[in-house]
């Protein structure tokens, strides 16, 4: 069976490691945008990496490959919208233009629901098994109230007089749809549609547009990222910008849009979430080197123990250069720099009142010290820990540690948490004497991704039969996963 790579959760984008030639990659996103006149539509956008395919030669002694795509959504189990897409390649030369990825974007017209999709993938030149896999979308625009389109990252754009896919505002915009911003990208590219400032504010009035960049890791704005703008209201606004982001360190970030009445109300919010990865920005002690502690809670915090622990705790609530930064700091600086550096970490995530955010989460890891600690690992240092504090407390745990066919495991459900909907966590015990639960999958954006997750979890009483294999069909008699997976309670 062919396997193939696909996520259609807007943002979350994993790539499962390459087991062999045949194995297609295809990547799928989709943005969210509204029309006055034919109301809610999505926009998908499909990459398919080329080396994945099997490709067959043309009667111009070229090569091309095609993969056919089938989505169809569902609404009460009543179609609503389906497609059936023949993807091509381009031809090529010779195996370099196999390497490529193509893309191809799609447009659906939906209005509001909760729909259960389906998607198969067939590589067309392959004899192999069709791939299907499904998953639910929500949509839920509130078209009577202001209202934002996602935003929609691009690579590069171009003057179109044009109109169709991928043709906004007259522009063509090539989407960036792996939210994932390298080194070598120093601008962020956005565009969005703001909706109804005019029937909901009034004719020629004015709203504020905010828009600002979020470390997810620490939950905290990046001050050099906050911009603001005067708008005047219109039924439709196109809004095409960019930032430089040249300087943003590597970390978890979210990309928000908010509109602002003119008294400051917040009217209407949207967020893209992307990684980043930039090598080159790191934190040294010239950043809180002028950070006074005189009079402080940190001043009265003595004894390099304790402050290694207290700077250790703070590792699931860090962004990814503090971290790197921290570790500098405990192993070699002084227990002075080690207050500033915990007073500084405060008073980033709450100026007004430092002690009282200090305070708040040390109450937290007191908390998973007692639940998920144990005589080696501090309760933070433990996958559940670090995820109750990163994430807060779950809206729901399954439990089971007496399943027949699988080891003790834990199912975590949030509703929303971190700028993200609807995730979940999945943790097991493989030793089976210990309180040790390590985390095996995550449906939450940039946390570990496996999708035979099932076939590890009965591993207990099964093996493997096949790398393509991802258990969804697996039910074992007394075993519940399934149905504490796909309907928390």
């Amino acid at each position: 069976m062919k396997k193939y790579v696909l996520t259609l959760f807007l943002g979350i984008l994993f790539i499962m490691p390459d087991i062999t030639a045949q194995n297609v990659k295809a990547y799928l996103n989709y943005n969210e945008f509204y029309s006055p006149k034919d109301g809610p539509y999505i926009e998908t956008y499909v990459a398919i990496e080329g080396s994945s395919l099997h490709w067959v030669s043309t009667d111009n002694q070229q090569y091309n490959s095609q993969v056919e795509l089938t989505v169809i959504f569902k609404l009460d189990s009543q179609i609503i919208a389906f497609a059936k897409d023949i993807i091509k390649s381009p031809e090529v030369k010779d195996s370099a233009g196999m390497r490529d990825i193509f893309m191809h974007t799609n447009r659906f017209q939906l209005k509001n629901g909760d729909y259960d999709v389906s998607i198969k993938l067939d590589d067309i030149n392959d004899t192999l098994d069709a791939f299907f896999t499904s998953t639910n979308l929500s949509i839920n625009k509130a078209t009577d109230s202001v209202f934002i389109s996602s935003i929609e990252v691009f690579n590069h754009y171009k003057k179109s007089d044009k109109t169709g896919l991928n043709i906004k505002g007259g522009y063509y915009l090539s989407p960036n749809i792996y939210n994932f911003l390298p080194e070598k990208d120093s601008t962020l590219n956005f565009y969005a549609e703001i909706y109804n400032t005019e029937p909901i504010l009034g004719s020629n009035n004015q709203y504020l547009l905010k828009y600002y960049i979020v470390n997810n890791e620490s939950n905290v704005v990046v001050p050099s990222y906050l911009r603001f703008k005067r708008m005047n209201t219109k039924k439709v606004e196109v809004v095409l910008n960019k930032l430089d982001i040249s300087n943003l360190p590597s970390g978890n970030f979210s990309f928000v849009m908010e509109v602002r009445s003119r008294e400051n109300k917040l009217m209407a919010i949207s967020k893209y979430y992307f990684q980043r990865e930039n090598k080159n920005i790191k934190m040294d002690i010239d950043d809180i080197a002028a950070v006074s502690i005189a009079s402080t809670f940190a001043e009265l915090i003595t004894g390099k123990d304790t402050l290694s622990s207290l700077i250790n705790s703070l590792s699931p609530i860090s962004s990814s250069t503090e971290k790197t930064f921290a570790t500098q700091i405990i192993d070699n600086e002084t227990e002075y720099v080690m207050q500033q550096y915990l007073y500084s970490f405060w008073e980033k995530r709450n100026q007004n009142d430092p002690y009282t955010a200090f305070k708040k989460y040390m109450d937290l890891v007191k908390q998973v010290d007692e639940a998920y600690g144990n005589r080696v690992r501090r309760g933070y240092d433990t996958d559940r820990g670090r995820v109750y504090l990163q994430y807060g407390e779950p809206n729901s745990i399954a439990r089971d540690y007496n399943d027949p066919s699988a080891y003790p495991y834990e199912i975590w459900h949030y509703y929303e948490a971190r700028n993200q909907r609807n995730i979940k966590f999945i943790f097991f015990n493989t030793d089976l004497a210990s309180n040790t639960f390590y985390l095996l999958h995550s449906t939450a954006i940039g946390e570990p991704n496996n999708y035979q997750w099932r076939l590890f979890l009965r591993k207990r009483d099964k093996g493997f039969f096949s790398i393509d294999d991802e258990g969804s069909g697996a039910d074992d008699w007394g075993s519940n996963y399934n149905r504490y997976y796909e309907t928390p309670r």
